[in-house]
C-alpha cells in the first residue's frame, strides 16, 4: 500500500463550517418560496430567477436560505447556460437538492476569492445534499480543508457536475468529512499546493467519472473507494489513489499508475483524453479520443447515459463521457487468392475504406476445411498487416503461411479483423473465398 502525506494539525472541519455559516450572508426576503408559496413541504421547489451573487430574493443564495430540508432547488429555464458568481460562499443547512436544467446547465463561480458551497447541518441528517447538472469553477478553499468547490460536513451526491479551476492549499476541489457519491462526474484542471484534489473522510463511490489533470493527484479516501467504470488518471504529480483504505472494484475501471490497484484489478493506460471544453450538457468534459482504451470498456454498466444525457451504448465508456465519433470503414476481402507454389502461403488481399483518415493493424486469418481424413483437419494461417485508411479504397495484402498442412485448390473462408480500434466501426468482415494455385 503506497503511503501518502498528511495534514494532522488540519482545522475541524465542523469549525470551519461553522465560521462560515457565522459569516455568511442572510438574505434579505422572507423564508418563503415565490412563486410556488408561502410554506414549504419535503420536496417543494425553490426556483432562482436571476443570476445574481447575492442576497436579493430570486438568487441562489435566497433560494438555498428558504429551504428547511427535503426541497429541490432549481432555475428559471431561461437562465439555462448561465454563470452565476457568488459573493461569498452560500451555505446548505439542510439536505436538499440544487438541480440545474440538464441541457446546458449552470455554472457556479467563486470569483477565485472563496469556497462556492459549504455544507454544515444545523441537525444531524442522514440525508445527503445532492448537486445535479451543474459546474463548479473558480472556487478558493482556505485553511487546512481546502473544498474550494464544495466544503461538507455530511454526505454529498453529485450527479452530471464538473469540478474544475478551484484552487487552495489541499484538496482544491472537494472536502467532505463524510461520504460521497459521485455519478457521471467530472473533476479535473484544479490545482493543489499539496494533497489531491478531493477528499472524502468515509467512503467514495465513483460511477462513470472522470478524475483528471489535478495537479498534486486525484482523490484521498480514508475509508473505502468504490469505483465502477471510472477514469482516475493524469492527476499530475501526486498519485491518482491516497491513502484508501480499501477498494471495492466493479465493471472496469482506467488509472494512469498503480496507486488504485496493479494490472490484475485495474486498466492501467494513458486514457488519451481531450481538453476539458465545452462538448454539450450541463459542463464541460473530456472527450474520449480515437484511440482511447477507455471506449466500450465497461462491464456492468449501471447508468443508461453520459455527463451530457447522451445515451450509453450497452459495453459503456469508462469515464463521464460516451464517446460517438466512430469512423465507419468497409473492409471488402478479395473474392479469390492465389498459393504461392514455391512456399505454400496464400496471398492474403483486398481494400478498406474508411470515413475519415486513419492507421490501424488489420489482423487476417484463412482457414480452410479439408477432406475426411486429413491431418490436420483444418488448415489455418494468420498475419496481421497495418493499413493506412481514408476515404478512397487502400488496397492490402499480405501473405499468410500455414501453421500445419497445406491449403489446396477450393473453398477457403478469410475473416479480417481491425485490432486495438473501438472507434472504428464494423471491425470485422467473414468471407467465403476461392483458393488457386499460382504459377512458378
Amino acid at each position: 500500500m503506497l503511503s501518502f502525506r498528511s495534514r494532522a494539525g488540519r482545522v475541524p472541519l465542523a469549525l470551519a463550517v461553522a465560521a462560515l455559516a457565522a459569516c455568511a450572508d442572510e438574505p434579505s426576503a422572507p423564508k418563503r418560496s415565490l412563486p410556488v408559496g408561502p410554506n414549504l413541504n419535503l420536496g417543494d421547489v425553490v426556483t432562482v430567477t436571476n443570476t445574481s451573487g447575492g442576497t436579493g430574493v430570486g438568487s441562489l443564495r435566497w433560494a438555498v436560505a428558504q429551504t428547511t430540508g427535503g426541497e429541490i432547488v432549481r432555475f428559471d429555464p431561461a437562465l439555462a447556460g448561465s454563470t452565476i458568481v457568488v459573493d461569498s460562499t452560500v451555505v446548505i443547512s439542510y439536505p436538499i437538492t440544487i438541480e440545474g436544467p440538464p441541457d446546458k446547465g449552470v455554472t457556479i463561480s467563486g470569483g477565485d476569492a472563496h469556497h462556492i458551497f459549504a455544507v454544515y447541518y444545523t441537525t444531524p441528517s442522514a440525508t445527503a445534499t445532492t448537486l445535479r447538472n451543474l459546474a463548479l469553477v473558480n472556487g478558493k478553499g482556505s485553511g487546512s480543508a481546502g473544498g474550494g468547490g464544495f466544503l461538507a460536513n455530511a454526505d454529498v451526491v453529485l450527479e452530471n457536475v464538473t469540478l474544475s479551476n478551484h484552487k487552495g492549499d489541499y484538496y482544491a476541489a472537494f472536502y467532505t468529512s463524510e461520504n460521497a457519491t459521485l455519478i457521471n462526474t467530472t473533476i479535473s484542471s484544479n490545482t493543489s499546493l499539496d494533497l489531491a484534489a478531493a477528499f472524502v473522510a468515509k467512503k467514495l463511490t465513483l460511477v462513470n467519472s472522470t478524475i483528471a489533470y489535478n495537479n498534486e493527484g486525484g482523490v484521498e479516501v480514508r475509508g473505502p473507494l468504490a469505483m465502477r467504470n471510472s477514469i482516475i488518471a493524469n492527476n499530475g504529480a501526486g498519485a491518482n489513489c491516497q491513502n484508501v483504505v480499501t477498494f471495492e472494484r466493479n465493471g472496469r475501471n482506467l488509472a494512469s499508475d498503480s496507486s488504485c490497484g496493479d494490472s490484475t484489478v485495474m486498466l492501467i493506460a494513458a486514457p488519451k483524453l481531450d481538453s476539458l471544453r465545452d462538448n454539450g450538457g450541463p459542463g464541460k468534459t473530456h472527450a474520449l479520443t480515437g484511440p482511447s482504451p477507455a471506449i466500450n470498456a465497461g462491464k456492468d454498466c449501471t447508468v443508461t447515459v453520459d455527463q451530457r444525457y447522451v445515451t450509453r451504448d450497452a459495453n459503456c465508456d469508462l469515464g463521464a463521457y460516451e464517446f460517438k465519433d466512430f469512423t465507419t470503414a468497409t473492409i471488402a476481402n478479395n473474392a479469390s487468392l492465389t498459393i504461392d507454389p514455391t512456399t505454400g502461403a496464400v496471398l492474403a488481399a483486398g481494400s478498406v475504406t474508411c470515413s475519415t483518415n486513419e492507421t490501424f493493424d488489420l489482423a487476417v486469418e484463412v482457414s480452410q476445411q479439408q477432406k475426411p481424413g486429413k491431418t490436420p483437419p483444418v488448415v489455418k494461417a494468420t498475419g496481421k498487416v497495418t493499413v493506412t485508411c481514408s476515404t478512397t479504397a487502400q488496397a492490402w495484402g499480405t501473405a499468410l503461411a500455414p501453421s500445419s498442412g497445406q491449403f489446396e485448390i477450393g473453398n477457403a473462408v478469410i475473416t479480417t479483423k481491425i485490432e486495438g480500434a473501438p472507434w472504428i466501426i464494423p471491425a470485422t468482415a467473414t468471407n467465403l473465398v476461392k483458393l488457386f494455385r499460382g504459377r512458378k
